[in-house]
């Protein structure tokens, strides 16, 4: 047998041995110590990812990977065999012995390394920079610019108690939830893709949208988004979506670069999108201290508002090239579909009820993970090979795997940010930079967390913003609820912000485009959607929707907002193209109505009609304008 069967045959039992070891944890029979089942998930998942992403020369992987290897399964075994020691060590109160130095310092490398390699070097060099600051902190007070960063100091021990024998450091809340939460959701994800829910997702939304205007691409919101939002990955999901939904848009007449940017945005947006918003429901739901149906139920608008603006781009972007619907037998019968594949929706319909009955998200995940690897062979005509079962485990288990190593060193991040006291420190000087003024700290929450979320994971980008962002936030006066949505809605468009736009770089070789332009057609569809968190920082109501007037008044004065950005961005209304004073009016009357004042609200909408009724009566009907629109990307 050669070695890299031997690989590939080590990969799968380790990717079976998580999963086992993961849903006996989940279920009812096993109520497993916290650092247990953290401590095994990171180190399921640094065999995982070494097995996954050696290196390449033999002379490397003697010299680098089995030494990591070495230093990972000792540091993370002494913390298994040793967890109620663990727990009840008195903290910074006991200098670290010879033994306890050692495991804490291999965990720390260990955790770095396999980072780098599933995740590469951003988020890698950023831990080693928090790292150096925990121990060079109190030099800063010498070195202008940075002495309000300055700090009394970290010495070995404290740093050693805060990273390995603490929950607040690699074996904090962001570890927890993904070894209590992610890896479930994940593995239900993978696993009911595998089994054929994805194809009977797509094909249903394929039936639904098809006879509309740009039928593929609203199939490419609708699909990306429900598959989204169970993956957690904006890249995996434009892979396996983008490579059915792009290439249809093409044949529609869709521009590749725009092919392309619609299943980018798409994808991305089921990341925000409930009830499992990519894993990032639990998490911040861990960090405020909340239940987790309360972030759900706060990210219902804001999520219908994400997918209404990107509709209403595809619609007006199809009766602007002049694209034609699908046919009829491309498209497919509803009724037919359904019938074939109904039974993949009962795995999600248990999830769904189970936690919406109060019950556990691990509970729930255990039980839709049990149903979504039983359901196909309840029905001769769903029946797969057990090989290809396992494939599906194995996919979600290597998935998981790169979230586990995102939240260790997110956790490294967090537990300098708490030890040095940078938290407190940041916020005061968001405070200051903004004035006092909640509008600017926005403006600047908005900044930090584009470049947190450009090229880094949005689990790991979410977990810094939630320690250093937003708490400034909810110091000038946001609700923290908010204040997390807020930052965390950013995390997730830098995904398709250039210059490190990952989902448009994964969806650029499908379209046959440049990453390049892929990525700023993106950012320009997605314009609109970047209104949304201020929105709802500024109207609470969004988040705690109720039949009220006050309600109402709120989701139609934020519809009328992204309504006036997607004309902005598309040019083209009442059947011609809009020029560039009315794309910019429409711009300023979107802005008037991002605050809940009433007497702006009246001004921007007036603009807005006046614009219409202008394009409506003036220049509609131009055939000219049109012709010059397919020559338009």
């Amino acid at each position: 047998m050669t070695a890299p069967d031997v690989r590939i045959k080590a990969i799968f039992v380790v990717a079976m041995a998580m999963a086992a070891f993961h849903l006996l944890a989940a279920s009812p029979f096993w109520l497993a110590p916290n650092l247990v089942v953290r401590a095994a998930h990171l180190l399921f998942a640094t065999l995982l990812i070494l097995l996954l992403l050696p290196s390449r020369s033999t002379v490397m992987r003697w010299v680098l990977d089995f030494p990591v290897f070495v230093m990972g399964v000792a540091g993370l075994s002494y913390a298994l065999v040793f967890h109620q020691e663990i727990v009840v060590r008195p903290p910074w109160t006991l200098t670290p012995s010879p033994i306890e130095l050692t495991v804490a310092t291999f965990t720390v490398l260990a955790v770095l390394e396999v980072t780098r390699r599933s995740l590469g070097w951003l988020i890698t060099g950023l831990c080693l920079v928090f790292i150096a600051y925990a121990f060079v902190g109190p030099e800063l007070r010498h070195v202008g610019a940075f002495r309000p960063l300055a700090h009394g100091g970290v010495n070995i021990s404290e740093f050693v108690d805060q990273m390995y024998f603490s929950f607040e450091g690699i074996f904090g809340t962001a570890l927890g939830v993904s070894a209590e939460y992610i890896f479930l959701f994940v593995m239900f994800g993978a696993v009911l893709q595998t089994v054929g829910g994805g194809d009977f997702f797509i094909a249903i939304t394929r039936a639904v949208t098809g006879t509309s205007r740009g039928g593929p691409a609203k199939m490419a919101v609708i699909a990306s988004g429900l598959m989204g939002m169970m993956s957690g990955s904006s890249v995996a999901n434009v892979a396996t979506t983008g490579s059915l939904t792009i290439p249809l848009m093409k044949k529609l007449g869709y521009p590749a670069r725009l092919a392309g940017a619609i299943e980018a945005i798409a994808s991305t947006g089921g990341q925000v999108t409930p009830p499992i918003m990519g894993a990032a429901a639990f998490l911040m739901a861990a960090i405020i201290g909340i239940d987790y149906l309360v972030v759900v139920g706060a990210a219902v608008v804001p999520a219908l508002l994400f997918f209404s603006a990107l509709m209403i781009c595809v619609h007006m972007t199809a009766l602007k090239y002049g694209l034609a619907p699908m046919e009829t037998a491309q498209k497919g019968k509803t009724w037919r579909i359904m019938k074939a594949g109904w039974t993949f929706l009962l795995p999600v319909g248990l999830l769904v009820t189970l936690m919406l009955r109060g019950y556990s998200p691990s509970y729930s995940a255990f039980f839709g993970v049990i149903a979504a690897m039983v359901i196909p062979y309840c029905r001769p005509a769903t029946v797969i090979s057990p090989m290809k079962l396992a494939q599906g485990i194995r996919m979600g288990a290597e998935g998981a795997a790169v979230v586990a190593a995102a939240c260790a060193s997110a956790g490294i991040i967090v537990g300098v940010v708490q030890i040095s006291g940078l938290g407190f420190k940041f916020s005061s000087i968001v405070t200051s930079f903004s004035g006092g003024s909640l509008d600017v700290a926005l403006v600047l929450a908005m900044l930090a967390s584009f470049i947190f979320g450009m090229g880094m994971p949005t689990t790991a980008a979410y977990i810094v913003q939630a320690t250093l962002v937003a708490p400034a936030l909810v110091r000038l006066g946001a609700d923290p609820l908010a204040a997390h949505l807020f930052v965390f809605y950013y995390a997730v468009l830098g995904q398709i912000t250039p210059p490190l736009a990952v989902a448009a770089y994964a969806a650029a070789p499908i379209a046959g485009e440049t990453a390049n332009r892929v990525g700023w057609t993106a950012f320009a569809i997605g314009v609109p959607i970047y209104i949304i968190p201020f929105m709802f920082v500024s109207n609470g109501t969004l988040l705690a929707p109720e039949l009220s007037l006050e309600f109402a008044y709120v989701i139609s004065r934020t519809f009328v907002a992204l309504l006036c950005l997607s004309l902005f961005v598309v040019g083209w209304l009442a059947g011609a193209r809009l020029n560039w004073v009315l794309r910019i009016t429409l711009v300023a009357a979107a802005v008037m109505m991002v605050h809940p004042q009433v007497l702006t609200t009246i001004l921007g909408v007036a603009i807005a009609m006046a614009v219409w009724l202008g394009q409506r009566f003036v220049l509609a009907g131009s055939r000219e304008d049109k012709k010059e629109a397919l020559h338009d990307v």
